[in-house]
């Protein structure tokens, strides 16, 4: 289920502006839109030094949400210096022990989101080229991970029994290819754009070592989510160009089949009305992407 958002306390701020200036101080707090598993805020600080934006991020101390502000730690060191456009890490407190609540700070990123792009070709392209460039990142980070779907995950919204059947037995087996850097949530919501250039990518606290066919096939199922099936195939093509490599189909596939009915309750907050939503059609949506991704199988 969503959050609920809740402002930083106090307490908090004064962690953010003594990681800006031990004169620091907070002028203004904005909440940024979209965030589902953390709170995020866009923070104003007043310093000798002059006036910056900082973004924090606040993660719940539920156990679930234990090693991720590592995570994004390792990823954003790991980009630096890259050609990755990410945000400078400046500050963590891993286990609250200094805020009371597991956060980050990080630079700000120029530009927002664009869910509804004027020329569709250039937005998938450049996302694509990004996230081939991500994938082509050297270091990679101990934690490892191949996806959201499991085997045992229900797929009851596939209303045709015959798809259902076969998108199963073709995701069951090994993963192949080599394990790069993944972002593990790449997808439009966390892409910055600024005059029809894509200026920031962030929300990395899923990056992992994976296989990239787990990563693309999240962008995609994201893409078909919002937009159509045939949005979703151009990505892939796409992207295998920019990446110079083939995508594995059965972990892309896999990506496919981690949506559920629960998209439909979360989706919406994330788009925040920033953009046309079918909400209804999204399983056909989904469900046309799984057919394409089976024939790209067999």
């Amino acid at each position: 289920m969503p959050r609920e958002y809740e402002s930083p306390t106090p307490e908090i701020l004064r962690w953010v502006a003594r990681q800006v200036h031990r004169r620091a101080r907070v002028t203004a707090v904005a909440p940024l839109p979209g965030g589902i598993t953390a709170d995020m805020d866009r923070v104003t600080v007043d310093s000798p030094t002059g006036r910056t934006d900082v973004v924090l991020r606040r993660w719940p101390t539920e156990e679930r949400a234990e090693g991720l502000v590592a995570r994004e730690a390792s990823a954003l060191a790991a980009v630096r210096g890259r050609g990755v456009p990410a945000p400078e890490l400046l500050a963590m407190d891993e286990d609250g022990a200094e805020t009371g609540v597991r956060c980050t700070l990080t630079s700000a990123l120029t530009g927002q989101p664009d869910l509804s792009p004027a020329d569709m070709r250039s937005w998938l392209s450049q996302l694509a080229t990004t996230q081939a460039a991500i994938h082509a990142v050297p270091e990679h980070p101990p934690t490892r991970w191949d996806g959201w779907y499991d085997d045992g995950t229900p797929l009851d919204w596939l209303v045709d029994r015959g798809l259902r059947a076969a998108a199963r037995e073709a995701a069951s087996g090994p993963l192949v290819g080599e394990k790069v850097l993944v972002h593990g949530d790449y997808q439009h919501f966390n892409v910055l754009w600024c005059d029809g250039r894509l200026s920031g990518v962030v929300d990395w606290p899923y990056a992992a070592t994976g296989n990239r066919g787990s990563d693309v096939g999240h962008c995609r199922l994201n893409l078909a989510v919002l937009f159509d099936s045939r949005t979703a195939a151009d990505y892939l093509v796409r992207y295998e160009r920019a990446a110079g490599v083939r995508v594995d189909r059965r972990a892309d596939l896999r990506a496919l089949l981690s949506f559920d009915l629960g998209w439909q309750q979360f989706v919406p907050r994330q788009v925040g009305g920033r953009a046309p939503l079918d909400v209804a059609g999204m399983p056909d949506r989904v469900a046309a992407a799984i057919r394409d991704a089976l024939d790209g199988i067999r």
